[in-house]
């Protein structure tokens, strides 16, 4: 009998160990329920007086300001004349003469045809390394930008008034001088 009651004890213990781990695990978690929001406390308004409107008196130590009257001379306010609109795109296309002042003139092709948001250039006969890899323009306002592959720019030129642009090559810093 000490040998059954030996063999059944560690068979007991081990089926008792596989049963659960529940024991070992803590408390369950209980499910969470969200909170029902709540309407606001009614709050009591503040109190108010009537509102009245009377003409403020006037400040000590300063005098009033009288309108002028006939025959009253008054300075006139100098106008500024307005900045002129920036040229429309189809009013920069066009074939243009291109001066650089250190490898002198060459021509560009500014088109309509688009590139994303840029437009074509197409230089011709261009000695200044700034303007032969010129592939595209862009107005910025009245700002017209000349630029290479990749996006970079190569020239800026800006309106003289004239019809005519200038500006510089942005590497060389050269005068570039642009004219239809």
């Amino acid at each position: 009998m000490k040998t059954a009651t030996v063999a059944i004890l560690p068979l007991a213990l081990a089926l008792a160990a596989c049963e659960s781990t529940s024991r070992f695990d803590g408390p369950r978690p209980q499910p969470v329920v969200a909170a029902q929001p709540r309407a606001p406390e009614p709050v009591m308004a503040a109190p108010t007086s009537p509102v009245s409107s009377e003409p403020l008196p006037p400040v000590t130590g300063e005098s009033q300001v009288t309108p002028p009257g006939p025959g009253t001379q008054v300075a006139a306010v100098p106008t500024t004349p307005a900045a002129p609109p920036p040229p429309s795109n189809r009013g920069v296309a066009g074939v243009w003469k291109i001066s650089d002042a250190a490898r002198g003139n060459c021509s560009i092709s500014l088109t309509q045809q688009n590139l994303l948001d840029l437009y074509r250039a197409t230089p011709s006969g261009c000695q200044a390394s700034s303007l032969a890899k010129v592939n595209a323009w862009q107005q910025r306002g009245q700002e017209i930008v000349l630029l290479e592959s990749g996006g970079r720019t190569a020239v800026r030129l800006f309106p003289k008034g004239d019809g005519t642009y200038e500006g510089q090559a942005t590497t060389s810093g050269a005068v570039i001088r642009m004219a239809k």
